[in-house]
C-alpha cells in the first residue's frame, strides 16, 4: 500500500486523525502515513518521506549510501538525509535532515522509484563526515558492486569542498577487489603499515586447477591472511575450511585467519605476524599509522562515538525550528 498523504486522507477513506491514532500506520514525518509492517524498509519511508519535499529533492548522503547496501560504519542508527536545490525555500521538518546544494542534472537518478544522488555524488558528501578507514570500506563496496569507478569519483571532486582532502587519501587506498567490510579493514592494517597484498588471489595447484581463492596475500611470501567471521564456526564450513587449508599447505602457503577482535585489539602482533612472514626486523613503530586512523574511525569506541555526534547533527527528532 502507498504513503498516504494527510492532506488528501479522505480520498483512501481515511481522516488525518484515524490515521494518527492507527498501530497500522506510523508517520516518518509530520503529515505522510506509512504502514508499520514497512517501517523498516528504507526505499518504503523514502517514499513517503518524499511526497511532503519538493520535486527536486533527492536523498543522499548516508541514506543513499544504505538504499545502494554499501558497506557502512560501525553506527546504532543512520539518519534520514534529503537535498534539495540550493535555491529552495528551506525545509525543516522531524524525521529528515534537508540539506540545500546543488547537486548537478547528472548526479540525479533514480534507484526503483526513489530519487537518489549518483554513487560518486553521495561519496563526496559521505567524505565530508567519514573517517578515512571508514570512507575507503564504502568505497571499497561502491567499487566492489560495479556502481561506480575511480575515475569517475575524482571527476566528481570539488577543490576546496569540505572533506576533499580525505577522499584524495581514501582513492589512494581503496581496491574493489575487496568483498567485505572487514577484509578492507584488515587489508588496510597490512598497507597502512608498509606491507603490500594482492586481494582475492588464485590458488592454483600444480595442474593449473584453482584449489582457493584467499582474502589477501602478502606479497613475495608464501602468507595467506585472511578474515575469519562468525560463519566460518559453521559445522560445515569448518570442514569446508579445514580441506581447503590443507590444499593451500600442500601449495606450501601458510593461511592465517584474523578475527575481528583481532582486527580491533591486536593490531600490533598482526604486523608481527606480517614481519616474520616477510623477513623484515621488528619496528616498534610499523603499526602507528593504523593504529592513529583506527582511533578516528568507527572500528573504535572513541570514532564511533564521534562518528554520532557528526550523524546527530544531521538527526530530526523534533523541528529544530520549533525549538526557538
Amino acid at each position: 500500500m502507498d504513503p498516504i498523504l494527510h492532506s488528501r486522507a479522505e480520498a483512501s477513506g481515511h481522516t488525518s486523525r484515524t490515521l494518527r491514532r492507527s498501530a497500522l500506520y506510523v508517520h516518518p514525518v509530520h503529515g505522510v502515513s506509512q504502514l508499520t509492517a514497512t517501517a523498516d524498509d528504507l526505499a518504503s519511508t523514502c517514499r513517503a518521506v518524499a511526497l511532503v519535499l519538493p520535486d527536486d529533492a533527492v536523498f543522499t548522503h548516508v541514506t543513499a549510501a544504505l538504499l545502494r547496501e554499501w558497506w557502512m560504519p560501525m553506527a546504532d542508527a543512520f539518519p534520514l538525509v534529503a537535498c534539495t536545490d540550493g535555491d529552495t525555500t528551506h525545509h525543516d521538518r522531524r524525521g529528515v535532515f534537508v540539506r540545500r546544494c546543488d547537486i548537478p542534472p547528472g548526479h540525479r537518478q533514480r534507484l526503483g522509484d526513489v530519487a537518489v544522488a549518483s554513487p560518486e555524488w553521495t561519496i563526496v558528501e559521505l567524505s565530508e563526515h567519514l573517517a578515512l578507514l571508514d570512507l575507503v570500506a564504502v568505497i571499497d563496496s561502491a567499487l566492489h558492486l560495479g556502481h561506480t569507478t575511480v575515475a569517475d569519483i575524482r571527476a566528481t571532486m570539488r577543490r576546496g569542498r569540505r572533506g576533499v582532502r580525505v577522499l584524495r587519501r581514501a582513492l589512494e587506498l581503496v581496491d574493489g577487489r575487496s568483498e567485505s567490510w572487514w577484509e578492507t579493514m584488515l587489508r588496510l592494517l597490512h598497507v597502512l603499515s608498509g606491507f603490500a597484498v594482492d586481494p582475492q588471489e588464485r590458488v592454483l595447484n600444480r595442474a593449473g586447477v584453482e584449489v582457493a581463492r584467499v582474502d589477501l596475500r602478502i606479497r613475495g611470501t608464501r602468507r595467506v591472511v585472511e578474515y575469519d567471521g562468525s560463519g566460518h564456526r559453521d559445522k560445515g564450513q569448518h570442514q569446508d575450511d579445514l580441506r581447503r587449508e590443507k590444499a593451500l599447505q600442500r601449495e606450501g602457503l601458510e593461511r592465517y585467519g584474523y578475527i575481528a577482535t583481532e582486527i580491533v585489539g591486536g593490531a600490533r602482533q598482526i604486523v608481527r605476524d606480517a614481519e616474520r612472514a616477510s623477513g623484515r626486523p621488528h619496528v616498534g613503530s610499523r603499526a602507528d599509522l593504523w593504529l592513529a586512523e583506527a582511533r578516528l574511525a568507527s572500528i573504535s569506541l572513541t570514532g564511533r562515538a564521534a562518528l554520532a555526534r557528526r550523524l546527530e547533527k544531521m538527526t530530526r527528532d523534533t523541528s529544530a525550528r520549533s525549538s526557538r
